[in-house]
């Protein structure tokens, strides 16, 4: 057995093979090399993106505090304009919807409470903008589009008590006092015998129960 012409036929066949299949293999290592040091650059830059949002929402938090309502403004518009993929930008619509209200800009305070309901990237920022923008449209009498968002609230678990709330004070709007005392009563039942707003939600439902039961 000639031993020399075997290894000559393997490097001839490792030849042909690495001649048909060598370039799509370094295509495949330098591919999986891009994915990964691509996924990390990736992850890098995201984390740089989410640190530069949390810098300018903390400048705006005390811009806030500090009573600069316009610097409070500038920097809740950088977020939501360059960072709008992050958590930050739904906190910073919320604070601009604040803004606005506290400037008698019901329709500007509206368009923010929609948009940090749609980007919202948390339950609890989701559940709290559409709690802000049921009180709203009752505030401007609005009681069909805030009906709807009533209606359309599923299981939202420890929120319930603040829908039920909302649904109470917007049967008083409408005159419903009757409806309204039960849902106020909804609410007592889901709120914890130590809530803060326990003994404010009794007195709405005492004015109610009292004012329904001496309506003809």
């Amino acid at each position: 057995m000639d031993v020399h012409a075997s290894e000559k036929e393997q490097v001839e066949a490792l030849q042909k093979w690495w001649k048909a299949n060598g370039s799509s293999l370094i295509t495949g290592v330098l591919l999986g090399l891009t994915l990964l040091f691509g996924g990390k650059a990736w992850m890098s830059w995201r984390e740089g993106q989410a640190t530069k949002a949390s810098n300018i929402y903390q400048q705006m938090q005390t811009a806030v505090r500090q009573s600069q309502p316009e610097a409070a403004r500038r920097q809740a518009n950088e977020i939501i304009t360059n960072y709008s993929g992050s958590g930050y930008a739904a906190l910073a619509a919320l604070t601009l919807a604040r803004l606005a209200v506290e400037d008698a800009e019901p329709a500007a305070a509206r368009t923010q409470l929609e948009w940090a309901l749609e980007h919202a990237r948390t339950v609890e920022v989701e559940q709290h903008a559409r709690l802000r923008l049921v009180r709203l449209l009752i505030d401007q009498g609005q009681y069909e589009e805030a009906d709807r968002l009533l209606s359309a609230v599923g299981d939202v678990g420890y929120y319930r008590s603040l829908y039920d709330e909302l649904a109470g004070d917007l049967a008083v709007a409408r005159g419903e006092l009757q409806r309204a005392a039960e849902f106020y009563q909804s609410a007592l039942n889901g709120l914890p015998g130590d809530a803060p707003s326990r003994a404010f939600l009794r007195v709405k439902y005492e004015n109610v129960s009292t004012d329904s039961a001496v309506s003809p």
